[in-house]
C-alpha cells in the first residue's frame, strides 16, 4: 500500500489555516471558495484519520493532531532550509548567514552595533539584524528564515520555543504639559478613559484591542519608529504603553514617563528561537541571553532535545 504523502496544495491549504483560523480569510487567500477549502482539509483529515480542525468561539481552532502535524511540517521546512544552506555553503564563501530579529524601537543603535562588533572577527559568520513586527518573527522563525528573535510570547499552535526573558513593569509616556503628567501613577481603567493609546505593533493591537475597548480607551497603530511615536505623544497629547526599561530610554524635554498601575495587560519579553541552532548561530543566541542571565536555559532545553549520553558509572 502505497503510504500518504501530503501534497504541495494540501501543504499549502493547511499551512493558511492554521494562519488565519478562519475559513473564510484562509480561502479568499487562496483564492478558493470556502467550500472547496472545506472540502480539502476534510479530504486531508480522512487521509490522516485524524481530526484536525475544531470550530472554537473565534474561528478554527487546531485539535491536537492538528498541532502535531503542523509541528512535523514545520520541521520539515527547517530541515529542507538547512539543507540548502549546506548545499549552498559547499559553492559558496562558507560563510553563514544568522538572522536575528530585533524590534528597532525597542533596540538602539548602540544596541545592535555591540552586537556586531562582538563577531566581526568571525569570517565565517554573518549577522543580519532584522525589524519587523511579532508576526513576522515567527512566521519567519516556523519556516528557518530567521534564528531568533526578541519578541513576546508566541501563540502555542506554533510551537515555537522560548525563553522568558524579563517580567517587566508597565509605563506609560505623555506629553509633559499632558495633565496626567502631574500624577505620579497613571492608573489604566481611570485615568486612561478617553485618551488614545498608541500601538507600534499590529499584533498587539489585536491582542488589547478587547481590553482597551472595554475600558473606553481608543487605539492607533503606527509604524515601528520611535520618532514618530514620540511625536505622536508630545504633539498630538496621545499616549503609548511600554516596558518601563525601554521607556526610560525615550524620556526627553517634550514627553515623560509614568508608573502605569492597575493595568489588565503584559508585555514581558521573550526569546523566541529555531529548536535547531547551527553552532555559529547558538554562540550568537547565548549572546544574546548572556545579558538576561538567560544563557543556561537555552543549553538546558537543547541537552533535553539532544540524546541522552551514556553514564559513565
Amino acid at each position: 500500500m502505497t503510504p500518504f504523502r501530503l501534497s504541495a496544495e494540501q501543504r499549502r491549504y493547511f499551512y493558511a489555516l492554521c494562519a488565519t483560523r478562519n475559513i473564510t480569510k484562509a480561502a479568499e487567500s487562496l483564492y478558493l471558495s470556502r467550500q472547496g477549502l472545506s472540502r480539502s482539509m476534510r479530504g486531508l483529515e480522512r487521509a490522516v484519520g485524524a481530526t484536525l480542525f475544531a470550530r472554537g468561539k473565534h474561528g478554527v481552532e487546531l485539535t491536537r493532531a492538528g498541532q502535531a502535524l503542523l509541528r512535523h511540517l514545520q520541521e520539515e521546512d527547517r530541515a529542507w532550509e538547512a539543507c540548502l544552506d549546506g548545499i549552498c555553503a559547499l559553492e559558496g564563501d562558507g560563510c553563514e548567514t544568522v538572522r536575528v530579529g530585533l524590534l528597532s524601537m525597542f533596540v538602539g543603535y548602540d544596541q545592535k552595533r555591540l552586537l556586531l562588533s562582538r563577531f566581526e572577527e568571525d569570517e565565517g559568520l554573518r549577522i543580519e539584524i532584522v525589524d519587523g513586527d511579532h508576526d513576522a518573527f515567527w512566521e519567519a522563525i516556523a519556516v528557518g528564515d530567521l534564528e531568533c528573535a526578541i519578541t513576546i510570547r508566541p501563540p502555542d499552535h506554533l510551537g515555537l520555543p522560548s525563553i522568558k526573558l524579563a517580567d517587566d513593569t508597565l509605563s506609560v509616556l505623555l506629553s509633559c504639559d499632558d495633565p496626567l503628567a502631574r500624577k505620579a501613577t497613571v492608573d489604566f481603567a481611570r485615568d486612561l478613559r478617553g485618551k488614545t493609546v498608541v500601538q507600534t505593533s499590529p499584533y498587539k493591537g489585536r491582542l488589547y484591542e478587547t481590553i482597551f475597548r472595554n475600558h473606553g480607551i481608543l487605539s492607533e497603530s503606527i509604524l515601528h519608529d520611535r520618532n514618530l511615536m514620540l511625536a505622536q505623544v508630545s504633539c498630538r497629547h496621545q499616549c503609548f504603553i511600554i516596558q518601563t526599561t525601554y521607556a526610560r530610554e525615550l524620556t526627553t524635554d517634550e514627553v515623560c514617563r509614568r508608573p502605569l498601575v492597575n493595568a489588565p495587560l503584559s508585555m514581558a519579553s521573550h526569546f523566541v528561537f529555531r529548536p535547531d541552532l547551527s553552532e555559529r548561530a547558538l554562540r550568537v543566541a547565548r549572546d544574546l541571553l548572556s545579558g538576561f542571565s538567560k544563557a543556561e536555559e537555552l543549553d538546558a532545553y537543547l541537552a533535553a532535545r539532544s540524546p541522552a549520553e551514556p553514564s559513565s558509572t
